[in-house]
């Protein structure tokens, strides 16, 4: 595709060099075993439909959006990912006996349009569609989609100039058990620049909601809307150009606010005085208590991606999530490689 006269003013064309910018154009959701359509077809067919629904109809937004913006130029984005990642602690759960293990698969892909509308303003517009398949828990199983958009602005002209960004998103998430069934929204802020020629840090701020089913409670008089969540987090990371395709990001991440969790019937005494809300689920494979409870997490990041074309990566990390509610302290290793392509 022929770039566009004035592209460079806001990002170089190389995926390296826009993840050091702070333009990712990583998919939004990630985590890889089968192709997506063969778990499209585990779910109630009207979900699958309105998701389908969804994204065409954004898409067409897309198309016909430059002719109400007058848009200085328009150009097409398509990313796409294939991962795979083990977890240690899936049910994310304090007792070690209870914590579930295995590899989650994710296929995932966006399709959108970025839109230049002034020297320095760039706004990304995409369709969004992933899924997660998990090697033991099928019942886990899900299709996330749903329209995306971040708000780009440079703080003058030049590679080093500072950036601040603007994105939100919506999305209807499906789940082989379907009390998991639910909307997720986000909207957040990032801002970064370069600190040398070959290092930028960035930091943001990620708000999320989720608003799921109202379900039967495992307990009389106790709430059951489990899967009603609400999250702010803060993250830091530093991208450091060790070589001319290699990018080290190593990074921190604080998160406060509702998370879920699940374990066997043999604690329940010792967690629904905790609990804000609770049901019973089979979503492991057996009669589990899952509930929802307000705590706060670190994560401690070290990645890695090395570029093999000017549009095709290889990405691998790892995470250490350190957790804490009501006394209770929770640890979770995550381990993911992935690769990416990024038009």
């Amino acid at each position: 595709m022929e770039e566009p006269v004035d592209k460079n003013v806001i990002v170089d064309s190389n995926p390296q060099q826009e993840k050091l910018e702070g333009y990712d154009r990583t998919p939004a959701f990630e985590s890889g075993e089968y192709p997506i359509v063969s778990v499209l077809i585990r779910y109630d067919s009207r979900n699958i439909y309105e998701i389908i629904n969804l994204c065409v109809l954004f898409c067409l937004l897309i198309i016909m959006f430059p002719s109400q913006l007058h848009a200085e130029w328009a150009d097409w984005i398509l990313d796409a990912s294939l991962s795979n990642e083990y977890r240690d602690n899936i049910n994310y759960v304090y007792f070690h006996d209870e914590q579930k293990r295995g590899f989650v698969t994710s296929p995932a892909i966006s399709l959108g349009r970025y839109y230049q509308l002034g020297e320095y303003t760039r706004l990304r517009l995409t369709a969004d569609i992933s899924s997660e398949i998990f090697s033991a828990f099928h019942n886990l199983d899900s299709v996330l989609a749903g329209p995306s958009f971040v708000l780009v602005q440079k703080l003058g002209l030049g590679h080093e100039i500072p950036w601040i960004s603007l994105k939100g998103s919506a999305s209807y998430l499906t789940v082989s058990d379907s009390i998991r069934d639910s909307m997720i929204y986000t909207v957040g802020v990032n801002a970064g620049g370069y600190v040398s020629e070959r290092i930028d840090l960035q930091g943001g701020y990620l708000y999320t909601a989720r608003r799921g089913k109202d379900l039967n409670a495992a307990e009389q008089g106790a709430s059951g809307r489990v899967f009603d969540l609400n999250s702010h987090k803060v993250s830091f990371i530093a991208n450091f150009l060790v070589a001319p395709s290699l990018v080290i990001t190593p990074g921190y991440s604080y998160n406060t606010g509702d998370f879920v969790s699940s374990a066997g019937a043999e604690y329940i005494n010792k967690l629904k005085k905790f609990s804000k809300a609770n049901t019973l689920d089979q979503a492991y494979g057996e009669t589990m208590w899952t509930y929802k409870m307000h705590g706060y997490s670190h994560e401690l990041l070290f990645g890695a991606s090395y570029a093999l074309t000017g549009h095709v990566s290889l990405n691998s990390d790892y995470s250490y999530v350190m957790g804490r509610a009501n006394g209770w302290n929770y640890y979770e290793n995550i381990v993911k490689f992935a690769i990416m392509y990024s038009f």
